[in-house]
């Protein structure tokens, strides 16, 4: 299997990968490559830049607060916020469920939401004050009718759980998600062992650790192992033993949300029944990531790669590894 994964990885000049995958209780870790060309190897513990599967982690951790009675799910944004304030336009309170769907109206500014400099406060980021997002970001279509993707939308959703905690969104989450689930190697910082980005090519990027100032959107990095720790409590939710959070919640978010059929809350929902697949993509400045799971079968499948591939996932790398996997 790994003389077969890595001939792939060489095809497509991606230098390094971890592989966390679970059939019920049959579990499995790989690792393979480089953490950055001519150095150290990848291990179990090497971070990887998970990119937008950070808003698949963000959804847990807000179902939990709602489980908790911290936050409501259909309460309109607005009544948490006290930092920011969002425009609604006249188009109807936008709510937590909206916002996890990418059904709240919000629209990202072009040339947003990429690497940037610096640790801007999220209201900094939202009024439009930074070069991370040139516009103030406001609801400019009515919640729950259309699916638009928006890294914006988990700004607010990221503002929110900072206006009602009073604290960091980082702080926050490592003490209601990482810590319950003894997910040590997940965090908006990388420490060693960690990866470099790398350009399609394979050769190292300019700004090898890239940063996004957006944690509950984009900023997370993690481990396969870290990731599938996650999605394993969510398949015991599903079960009604989760510590997070109940079934009910955990129902609700492998089920599709508003007028999009394919959006869960921070996954993407394909299928029915004992056949329903989510997942949560990752896709950034020198890295790219998939998580696969069949919740109601136990099966799942977390692959990080430190390599742009410069094509969709499914075309290229990570797609190969995820079929050889599954058959």
């Amino acid at each position: 299997m790994k003389t077969i994964l890595t001939k792939l990885m060489n095809s497509y000049h991606v230098t390094g990968m971890g592989i966390a995958y679970v059939d019920n209780n049959n579990a499995s870790i790989i690792s393979l490559g480089l953490a950055k060309v001519e150095e150290k190897g990848v291990v179990q513990d090497t971070l990887f830049h998970a990119c937008s599967i950070s808003k698949f982690v963000t959804a847990m951790f807000i179902v939990k607060l709602c489980d908790k009675g911290l936050l409501s799910l259909d309460h309109p944004v607005e009544n948490y916020l006290c930092s920011w304030s969002l425009q609604e336009n006249g188009n109807g309170p936008v709510t937590l469920r909206h916002l996890l769907s990418h059904q709240g109206g919000i629209e990202d500014p072009e040339g947003s939401f990429g690497i940037h400099p610096g640790r801007p406060d999220m209201a900094q980021i939202l009024n439009g004050e930074t070069l991370a997002c040139p516009a103030r970001i406001e609801a400019v279509k009515p919640p729950n009718q259309e699916f638009i993707y928006s890294d914006a939308g988990y700004c607010i959703v990221q503002q929110v759980v900072e206006d009602v905690l009073d604290i960091p969104f980082e702080t926050a989450i490592e003490e209601h998600l990482f810590r319950p689930l003894g997910m040590k190697r997940s965090m908006y910082e990388p420490t060693f062992p960690m990866t470099s980005g790398h350009e399609p090519g394979g050769s190292v990027m300019k700004d090898r650790i890239p940063h996004y100032p957006y944690a509950a959107s984009a900023g997370l990095w993690s481990t396969p192992s870290d990731l599938m720790k996650l999605v394993k409590e969510l398949f015991r939710s599903l079960n009604g033993e989760g510590i997070l959070f109940s079934k009910e919640y955990a129902m609700d978010m492998i089920s599709p949300q508003g007028a999009a059929s394919w959006a869960g809350l921070g996954v993407f929902v394909d299928g029915e029944g004992n056949s329903k697949e989510i997942s949560s993509l990752g896709w950034g400045e020198g890295f790219q990531s998939m998580m696969v799971a069949e919740p109601l079968e136990g099966k799942a499948w977390v692959i990080m790669t430190n390599g742009n591939t410069g094509i969709h996932q499914m075309k290229g790398l990570i797609g190969d590894v995820y079929r050889l996997l599954t058959t």
